[in-house]
């Protein structure tokens, strides 16, 4: 029966030595007994350690207190996940030692009212055979989840936000143009003001059937502006006499 304690956790790392390769993460708590694999995108070669209790992995000098299994499986995920910067208080290492295996280091700085101290974890990693169909599907894993991050920044940057409204009503010298809530902006439909709900550049184009009539066809005036919006601005449309027929406005976010 699983434990309630029982987690995995994965994900992609690096660490400050060169060259700064990425590498695969794999973090099992299961029966209270931990186990860590790793992978060296670039090369494939794996490591594994397993069966660890918590003594093997927490001592005096580097215990939390009141953590559990669980608790130190998500921090030592936090460390690995975290950025590595000055301002961080985490510092991971990665390097071999005697045997092919690798030494996984994570250190965090603990702070206890105006102390504070740095802990470290230090696990010693075996060499894991691969075979080359285990190869094949680490390579084609890593090219699958490429392909789920271009996709998700195509998508991104889909197609640009865009907006139409027609009226056929005026208030006074204001055109009321369709109500509509969108993610872009508001409109009511009864005083003729277009709240932004987003902030950014856009292209405003207006044409309004107001002009009056030319060898008896419906004439209008359009205007046409690239401007940079603040959330919460109001546009409103005014113009002189009345609509004879359908106006149009389109409002098309250009930036991201």
């Amino acid at each position: 029966m699983e434990s309630l304690q029982d987690i995995v956790v994965e994900g992609v790392t690096a660490f400050v030595e060169p060259p700064a390769k990425n590498y695969r993460y794999v973090i099992e708590l299961k029966s209270s007994k931990m186990s860590i694999w790793i992978e060296d995108r670039t090369s494939k070669k794996q490591w594994f350690k397993g069966g660890m209790v918590k003594t093997d992995y927490v001592s005096s000098a580097n215990a939390i207190a009141d953590a559990s299994e669980r608790d130190y499986v998500k921090c030592f995920q936090d460390m690995l996940d975290c950025k590595l910067d000055d301002s961080n208080d985490v510092h991971r290492k990665l390097f071999p030692i005697q045997g092919g295996g690798v030494r996984l280091e994570l250190g965090v700085a603990v702070r206890v009212l105006r102390a504070t101290r740095l802990v470290t974890y230090t696990f010693d990693l075996d060499p894991v055979s691969v075979e080359r169909l285990d190869i094949l599907e680490s390579k084609l894993r890593d090219q699958q989840e490429e392909l789920e991050k271009l996709r998700g920044e195509v998508q991104d940057c889909g197609a640009p936000l865009f907006v139409k409204l027609t009226a056929s009503k005026m208030s006074g010298s204001s055109i009321l143009w369709d109500a509509i809530e969108s993610d872009l902006l508001i409109s009511t439909g009864l005083d003729g003001k277009i709240k932004m709900l987003r902030g950014g550049v856009y292209s405003i184009a207006v044409v309004a059937a107001n002009t009056g009539y030319s060898q008896g066809c419906g004439c209008s005036a359009t205007l046409y502006t690239i401007e940079h919006l603040q959330t919460n601005d109001e546009l409103t449309t005014t113009c002189e006499g009345n609509l004879h027929s359908v106006s149009y406005l389109s409002i098309v976010r250009l930036d991201k």
